[in-house]
């Protein structure tokens, strides 16, 4: 059987408006640059995101990354209802059941929050495994992708990566995985996704399964 793997924010989920409203927030409260578009998010956001903190001037002097993370993740649980499913998924998801896809979700999200946010979007059902990370830092996802190739004994060459990011990029690349899609509904341009890739698309409604 054929596997679709996907990424959750950003992919899935369509949380660009409240993350970019929580960053503006958090920004303007420390008195440093704020106002932060839409265009300059997605042109500054990466992994890891201790990166994306330097980019927006945060130094960690005075407050860790830790805490910022964890700030960072009480506003986004406050101001989850406010998000939707992305534009596309719906259609696609079952488009890839009907081409024999078993679905899966890997994710750099908690993984206890991914599998409450999934049954709260009413999504849960479409998916075989739904994996996130066990701590909610967002460092990496791709030792946890060889991890589950390795325990799956999916074949990487019968497999279909979807996601938002260049990071999703190097975790299809890391485990085998050729044929994957990165679509610009999410945390990136299409123009940063395009300049690393040529498997770039500008939403799900482009991929083609």
């Amino acid at each position: 059987m054929k596997t679709l793997i996907w990424d959750y924010n950003g992919t899935i989920l369509d949380d660009l408006d409240l993350c970019l409203k929580i960053e503006n927030e958090m920004l303007m409260e420390r008195h440093m640059k704020a106002g932060y578009t839409r265009e300059q998010y997605r042109s500054l956001f990466c992994f890891p995101v201790i990166e994306y903190y330097y980019k927006l001037g945060y130094t960690f002097e005075h407050e860790s990354y830790e805490q910022i993370s964890v700030e960072f993740n009480e506003r986004y649980d406050e101001g989850f209802s406010s998000c939707r499913l992305t534009d596309g998924f719906l259609e696609k998801i079952a488009e890839a059941e009907e081409k024999g896809y078993q679905n899966v979700i890997l994710s750099a999200c908690q993984e206890e929050k991914l599998l409450k946010q999934t049954e709260q979007l009413g999504i849960a059902g479409y998916f075989r495994e739904r994996m996130g990370m066990d701590n909610m830092l967002a460092e990496s996802k791709v030792e946890m992708a060889k991890h589950w190739m390795i325990r799956s004994g999916v074949n990487p060459d019968e497999c279909m990566y979807i996601g938002d990011t260049l990071h999703d990029m190097e975790t299809a690349e890391a485990i085998g995985i050729r044929n994957y899609v990165l679509a610009a509904c999410g945390h990136q341009s299409y123009e940063v996704l395009k300049n690393a890739s040529d498997h770039a698309v500008h939403n799900l409604r482009e991929v083609v399964l």
